[in-house]
């Protein structure tokens, strides 16, 4: 068991984490790289740069007098590091930033928020239509008449948000 965790662990780490945390710290915004295939090129760049990275990484440990496993780990692993927190400095990983509280300071970060809330509002407003026309076909109307004020609350506290975040625009 213990061998097929380093096996899964070697080739995440010589085939995709470094060269994937260093399209991150590259292009840390969403829609960089492409407006509707943007995490497929992340993917496919990030493994064709890992093995780059694997590549130069052994060369110059070669080079050392230090092609060991242990110091490929070490490399990969700090190297990996590296690119992530770069990455998540400049804007990148905005589910991190989120729960570490970073959303609120960066306009960019705001803006994505922003984004994110009007996506949602529209679903919530497509759902409440959904609800009202089954409220007036179905016999049991009630009980969507009362999803639907709940729904109505949390579009409203939404638009509240929203309202809240629109100051981003004017930054911009």
């Amino acid at each position: 068991m213990m061998n097929v965790l380093q096996v899964i662990a070697a080739i995440l780490m010589l085939f995709f984490l470094p060269g994937y945390t260093l399209i991150n710290m590259l292009f840390p915004r969403k829609g960089e790289l492409d407006l509707e295939y943007d995490q497929l090129y992340r993917i496919g760049l990030g493994m064709g740069m890992s093995i780059v990275i694997s590549i130069l990484v052994g060369y110059v440990l070669g080079y050392a007098a230090l092609f060991y496993s242990r110091y490929i780990w070490l490399a990969l692993i700090n190297l990996t590091v590296i690119f992530f927190l770069i990455g998540l400095w400049r804007g990148g990983y905005p589910t991190i930033r989120r729960l570490l509280g970073y959303e609120e300071k960066n306009k960019y970060d705001r803006l994505y928020m922003l984004e994110d809330l009007l996506k949602r509002r529209k679903e919530k407003i497509k759902k409440l239509e959904e609800l009202d026309r089954l409220s007036k076909l179905s016999p049991r109307g009630e009980r969507y008449r009362e999803e639907m004020k709940k729904l109505i609350k949390e579009i409203r506290e939404m638009d509240e948000k929203i309202d809240r975040l629109k100051g981003v625009l004017n930054e911009i």
